[in-house]
């Protein structure tokens, strides 16, 4: 039952833009873990018109925030294994298997890695009405006042980079979680928290109009959007690198032929000049796994690596 059931799934898939009628004109949902606005959101419209036309179905992104990423992941995780309902994940992912035990899911076992996407650094933004223009005085200044710091979710990447940075530079900085950066932006541009470690793609234009001012990026080297603000590494803090990467997963037990004719729709989706400029314009870096086997490789290592920067730091996140 098994097989003929893999058949039909494959059926209607490699049918593509010439079945004009039945199941296969359903729209595949693509869920994303976190509110509009923000840059996982962006980076997954991006790439669904190409992915949709390559597979000839219609992709609508569907916005689960919560948990950092875990309610969307565990939608996914629990839903039908027949290439109809995707995740689009990211870095955070990786952090939550890392940092937390007691998930819903078991993020390397019951989600299928489809294939990479699109990759964007970090930055280190304050509210410009801060009496900062650096790391060092952002540090001297939270050691006079009590200062907190924003992030997209708790367990996020932007919430762990804040917990190493605090650790590191010996402050006491309050962590206070959104449901997206979208909504941790405006309460940072509103003065309601003073600092934040948010993807560039969200922050960039921010930073240009004035709203937001950056201290420092998270890359190894100076970025080429940002080439006059320094390192966290220059700014002192070895080996503090903390890029964001995005990618689609599917339900474990999806079919391998439907998971390839998927990751060969991303890669088809990312080569298209008009994708290519949208990530442009992010301030994004278009990634591309040589197949799904390669990314899992690469999704397991992130894990491992996550894991051990939490016991190094020995950062313990406490869920609210």
């Amino acid at each position: 039952m098994y097989r003929i059931g893999a058949l039909i799934v494959f059926l209607l898939f490699a049918a593509g833009p010439a079945n004009a009628q039945g199941v296969s004109d359903k729209p595949i949902r693509l869920l994303v873990g976190f509110t509009p606005g923000g840059s996982a959101d962006l980076a997954a419209r991006a790439v669904v018109d190409g992915m949709g036309s390559a597979l000839g179905r219609p992709i609508v992104v569907e916005n689960r925030p919560g948990a950092g990423s875990i309610v969307a992941a565990a939608a996914v995780a629990r839903a039908d294994p027949d290439g109809s309902t995707l995740l689009f994940g990211s870095i955070s992912l990786s952090v939550q298997a890392a940092i937390d035990p007691a998930l819903p899911l078991d993020m390397l076992s019951d989600l299928i890695p489809v294939g990479l996407v699109s990759e964007a650094p970090n930055v280190l933004v304050v509210n410009p009405q801060l009496p900062v223009r650096s790391v060092s005085e952002l540090i001297a200044h939270a050691k006079s006042q009590s200062l907190s710091f924003a992030s997209g979710g708790t367990a996020t990447t932007q919430h762990l980079a804040g917990e190493i940075f605090k650790e590191a530079a010996r402050i006491d900085i309050v962590h206070v979680p959104y449901k997206g950066s979208g909504p941790a932006l405006n309460d940072l541009m509103g003065g309601r928290v003073h600092l934040m470690f948010d993807n560039l793609s969200t922050s960039m234009q921010l930073i240009k109009a004035g709203r937001l001012r950056v201290l420092a990026v998270t890359t190894p080297r100076r970025t080429r959007q940002l080439p006059d603000v320094p390192t966290m590494v220059e700014a002192g803090f070895d080996n503090f690198e903390n890029s964001v990467w995005f990618g689609v997963f599917a339900p474990k037990n999806t079919p391998r032929e439907v998971v390839n004719r998927v990751a060969a729709a991303i890669s088809t989706s990312l080569a298209d000049p008009r994708a290519v400029a949208r990530y442009e314009a992010l301030s994004m870096d278009i990634l591309r796994s040589e197949s799904p086997q390669r990314f899992a490789e690469f999704f397991r290592r992130d894990v491992e690596r996550w894991k051990s920067t939490v016991i190094r730091t020995g950062i313990k996140v406490e869920k609210n």
